[in-house]
């Protein structure tokens, strides 16, 4: 009997300590839905909350922005070993990309409240950039550009002579039912006394286009070749903007209205620092959109969007411009550019690309 009135005291006192445990937990849900109310109304986003009345009324508005910068330098970097290797200094390496973001509601102060219903967005972006461009190339020894001949070899190493054309003749010892070799020619020639063109036959035009020609600075080789070495600066400037402005009204539509801007120089590094050069020619450029479009949301299932866009680029050619044809003695060759020559293995002149 002892052991049976102590397990039903403790029953009860089981039953007891759970109603009262029940009891609690509706005031504890109150006390933490009061005090979800409480913060949620400081934080402003209550209807009743005072930061929204005073947002609602011009008084604190809830922007939002950034401002950033990306800066690269050349004392950062160790030279690279291709400089070093040919006593240059150290690439140039200027590198500034910048920009701010801001969005939040459209409020005029008395006149206009979009704290609910309009917003903007508006970005910033631009570029400042030099970085330098190396190149090993291949020009015209100076003895080559007045018609000396003596130095040139050919891949090998072997010279190269030059025979003049004036002389050409039959070979009367030619024998046709042999191979055409050194031995056996069709047609004989008379080489050069010394290597050495005459000054009257060289080509006036070839002597104006030798002239744009940058001398050799370097001896990589072999045999004359990958002589011209060149660091030059590679140039881009660029700055950009994206607006955006989301109105929304009668609950089930939006209005959008966004476009954007962007203003470029493109500047190519130079193989040879003059109008001949060959690289890409320059460029300065365009870019402009604007477009808007309406969503009306029918249901939950049901969405229709409506968009008219205008798009506009530009890109010109804003490379060295002149008569250089006429300049060099090259009638009937229009003007605008340098003329592209392609020398055998030499660096080649004029732009690739002349017209954008």
């Amino acid at each position: 009997m002892r052991i049976v009135v102590v397990a039903a005291a403790l029953a009860g006192c089981s039953s007891i300590h759970l109603m009262a445990q029940q009891a609690r937990v509706p005031d504890e849900l109150e006390r933490a839905a009061e005090e979800f109310k409480i913060q949620t109304r400081n934080l402003g986003l209550r209807a009743e909350s005072p930061r929204r009345a005073r947002q609602s009324s011009g008084g604190s508005a809830q922007f939002h922005g950034r401002l950033f910068e990306n800066f690269r330098n050349d004392f950062l970097d160790a030279i690279p070993h291709e400089i070093r290797q040919r006593d240059s200094s150290k690439n140039l390496l200027r590198r500034n990309q910048f920009g701010f973001n801001v969005s939040g509601p459209v409020i005029i102060p008395k006149i206009f409240d979009g704290g609910r219903s309009t917003f903007f967005s508006v970005s910033y972006e631009g570029v400042r950039e030099r970085i330098a461009r190396s190149y090993l190339r291949t020009v015209p020894i100076v003895p080559e550009r007045s018609g000396g001949y003596g130095q040139v070899v050919d891949y090998s190493g072997l010279p190269l002579r030059v025979f003049d054309p004036q002389t050409s003749r039959p070979n009367p010892n030619f024998d046709p039912a042999e191979p055409v070799t050194e031995q056996n020619l069709e047609y004989l020639r008379d080489p050069f006394p010394g290597d050495q063109m005459p000054a009257a036959r060289l080509d006036p035009a070839a002597q104006k286009i030798l002239s744009y020609y940058p001398l050799p600075n370097s001896n990589a080789g072999p045999y004359f070749r990958n002589n011209y070495f060149v660091i030059s600066p590679e140039t881009n400037k660029a700055d950009g903007m994206i607006f955006k402005i989301d109105h929304s009204f009668l609950e089930k539509n939006r209005l959008s209205t966004s476009g954007s801007f962007t203003n470029g120089y493109a500047g190519s590094a130079r193989f040879i620092p003059n109008a001949a050069d060959s690289g890409p020619a320059d460029r300065q450029y365009e870019n402009r959109r604007l477009s808007a479009e309406h969503v009306y949301t029918a249901s939950p299932k049901s969405v229709n969007t409506a968009t008219v866009e205008a798009v506009a680029d530009r890109s010109l050619n804003v490379s060295d411009e002149g008569d250089f044809a006429s300049e060099i003695g090259l009638p009937g060759v229009p003007a605008g550019v340098f003329p592209s020559f392609h020398l055998g293995p030499y660096l080649p002149t004029g732009r690739a690309n002349a017209i954008a």
